[in-house]
């Protein structure tokens, strides 16, 4: 498939962006094997004035995930520019959580290699859940990490799942969430995650196929902590809609299913509006774990 203006899947961009005056904005990006994404956020008026989307379909090595990167940075130059801060954020299965307590800085590639096998052309990355008091260990492959590092002079890279842990334990404090689950879904890709006295219980990623899989490790997961499908709450975050096969068959095992909000910490440019405040959550949230 030819590279052209196509590959922009969703653009929504307030008429005030000025693309001249970078130091302005605070850019956050998300990297995964299916796409990439970004969301602007006006870093004087804590206003989110952009966001942009490409799919590039599924890059199935590290080689063709960095020169899809470089076809977008090209063809972007003002993505280069200096901006105030840039987050960004790697979608990898390649990642656990370690407590603080048990964390060895020196042993990191260890921790990792215990679940995952590490290729030569990997690094591992570290970041922390202060909320959580846990460290992210993950990998990212070479080339990635020297174009991050070649593109930006302000830069935090941090797993996908940091942010959405984080934000939602900061978005839901003082909140009773006993009875309550959160089912973030990605590209062939869902995330568990549940809160229990202000304290993370429980997190896991599944890989999926079909909507049936969906349901079968949201009632695994539930079935194995002890929930009844009756009686909790199921909080939909990510890529999936209302009016979807997905959405029909949960509601048919769970009848109490809402979408999580946005946070009310920032503002949002009118073109967000149409928007589903569900979507994009770790993009629109990365920056209130800094906060």
């Amino acid at each position: 498939m030819s590279k052209k203006d196509s590959d922009i899947k969703l653009k929504y961009q307030d008429m005030s962006l000025n693309f001249s005056t970078p130091e302005k904005y605070i850019l956050s990006i998300r990297i995964s094997p299916d796409g990439f994404s970004f969301s602007i956020l006006d870093g004087l008026k804590s206003k989110f004035v952009g966001f942009h989307s490409f799919t590039f379909g599924t890059a199935d090595s590290s080689i063709k995930l960095c020169k899809e990167i470089d076809f977008i940075y090209e063809n972007n130059k003002w993505l280069q520019g200096d901006f105030r801060k840039v987050f960004v954020l790697i979608e990898t299965p390649k990642s656990t959580l370690i407590p603080e307590p048990l964390f060895e800085a020196s042993e990191k590639e260890l921790y990792l290699k215990f679940n995952h096998t590490i290729n030569s052309y990997e690094q591992i990355v570290v970041d922390f859940l202060k909320n959580v008091d846990a460290y992210n260990v993950f990998a990212i492959p070479d080339c990635l990490k020297y174009r991050i590092q070649k593109y930006y002079k302000r830069y935090k890279i941090v797993h996908y799942s940091t942010p959405l842990i984080e934000s939602l334990l900061i978005n839901n404090k003082n909140i009773n969430l006993d009875k309550t689950v959160f089912l973030n879904m990605r590209e062939k890709n869902m995330d568990i995650v549940i809160l229990k006295d202000q304290r993370l219980r429980y997190f896991n990623s599944f890989h999926y196929q079909s909507k049936e899989d969906i349901l079968y490790y949201l009632l695994f997961v539930l079935e194995q902590l002890g929930y009844n499908p009756e009686e909790v709450e199921v909080k939909l975050i990510g890529n999936i809609k209302k009016v979807s096969e997905e959405y029909d068959l949960l509601f048919q095992y769970i009848r109490n299913i809402s979408f999580e909000e946005r946070t009310g910490v920032f503002a949002y440019s009118y073109v967000f509006d149409k928007v589903a405040s569900h979507f994009n959550y770790t993009l629109f949230n990365v920056n209130i774990c800094e906060l």
